[in-house]
């Protein structure tokens, strides 16, 4: 049985209330929430999974997920924003997370720069379902629209030819390569500027790209 976890109810591209943080919109599919500390299974049945972090410098321990987890949590505390646990709307079963990240290195600054670095990270079940794009589309127009960063980058292991064909679907271009990770392997890194995402936008069709 695949973990679950009750959906909190959250009012995205609304003005939030003081104190209350704002979550990327809703998909047809998918719901984004916050993690906790209560999530430390979530995280640990995602972090660990060999599959689901081939690409991404390989499966993490057990305290390192919970490390991992605990620096999401002060990440949307500090500048407002993370690695979002995501959930099936249909049966609240736990899909993995995508959100946003400083790129490299995170800085202290409270205030989100203007260029972040987006990713998703996708639990085996959910896998060829095109759930990634519909999460990572969420996490781009909260990002361009709620946050008003002006610029995203996103990269992919050197073999994760599935992830680099996303990227591509999604509007970025080839920025540069990166030493990242555990491996320290060079990583293709993509960038999609807002201006550019808007020009997209209003060229497509009146479908968004997260309902296809």
């Amino acid at each position: 049985m695949q973990p679950t976890h009750p959906i909190q109810p959250a009012t995205p591209g609304q003005p939030a209330m003081p104190g209350q943080p704002q979550l990327p919109a809703s998909t047809e599919r998918l719901e984004f929430r916050m993690w906790t500390l209560a999530d430390r299974d979530l995280a640990r049945s995602l972090w660990t999974d060999p599959e689901v972090m081939r690409h991404m410098g390989g499966a993490a321990t057990p305290a390192a997920a919970d490390q991992r987890l605990q620096q999401e949590i002060d990440r949307q505390a500090r500048l407002g924003f993370q690695y979002w646990p995501i959930f099936l709307r249909s049966t609240g079963q736990f899909a993995g997370c995508a959100g946003l990240r400083c790129f490299h290195p995170e800085t202290p600054d409270r205030q989100p720069p203007q260029e972040l670095e987006v990713g998703v990270h996708l639990a085996r079940p959910c896998w060829s379902l095109r759930l990634g794009e519909e999460a990572a589309c969420a996490v781009i127009d909260h990002a361009f629209n709620v946050l008003g960063v002006e610029s995203l980058m996103a990269g992919h292991g050197p073999a994760h030819t599935d992830s680099q064909a996303l990227i591509l679907r999604l509007g970025f271009v080839y920025a540069q390569h990166v030493v990242w990770g555990p491996l320290q392997a060079l990583h293709p890194f993509y960038r999609l500027r807002r201006s550019d995402h808007l020009l997209r936008r209003n060229a497509s069709s009146p479908a968004h790209p997260a309902a296809l």
